[in-house]
């Protein structure tokens, strides 16, 4: 038996026979004592990222990837494959919604300094009891303008059938008005 220093997801030592062993058994046993998915677990050796060959019938043990007495591994968590594409897809869904952010403030900015003329958007508003609501200040009416944007995007998003595009953009207006 040859021991391994284990550091990372989690550290320690691990007895295993070089000969026998191959990266997957060792990942296994390292998923297995930090409590994570095997497929998330990244090992390193002496400065090369371990990979299994997947696609070969007789896997290499540790001793043919180089991996000798007293080698020290690095086990770091990356992310799971379908873990990975729901981050991928998050963060797409964020870029997309400051992207939107940045153009219905600088449409309603517009506006309000003049270069998109008042007539074209006329904004009337009545509280409940039908009296009109004035805006108090540029910052109100640059708000209002924003909301209505994003509010019109939703409203093209749904027509369009990216129905949870549309909620995500029409639950970021209230925060401009």
């Amino acid at each position: 038996m040859t021991k391994l220093k284990v550091a990372g997801t989690w550290g320690g030592i691990l007895e295993v026979e070089l000969d026998n062993w191959t990266l997957t058994m060792l990942r296994d046993e390292v998923a297995n004592r930090s409590g994570l998915d095997p497929e998330s677990i990244k090992l390193i050796c002496a400065g090369k990222i371990l990979k299994a060959d997947d696609g070969d019938d007789d896997p290499k043990t540790l001793a043919q990837l180089g991996i000798k007495e007293n080698s020290k591994i690095l086990s770091s968590r990356g992310a799971a494959p379908d873990e990975g594409k729901a981050i991928m897809a998050e963060e797409e869904r964020s870029r997309r919604l400051s992207r939107l952010k940045a153009a219905a403030t600088a449409l309603s900015k517009r506006h309000v300094d003049g270069s998109l003329p008042m007539e074209d958007y006329n904004i009337e508003l009545e509280d409940q009891g039908g009296q009109q609501v004035k805006f108090g200040s540029e910052t109100d009416q640059s708000a209002t303008m924003m909301g209505l944007m994003l509010h019109a995007k939703a409203k093209s998003l749904i027509e369009t059938g990216l129905y949870v595009d549309a909620l995500e953009v029409d639950d970021f207006a209230p925060f401009f008005t």
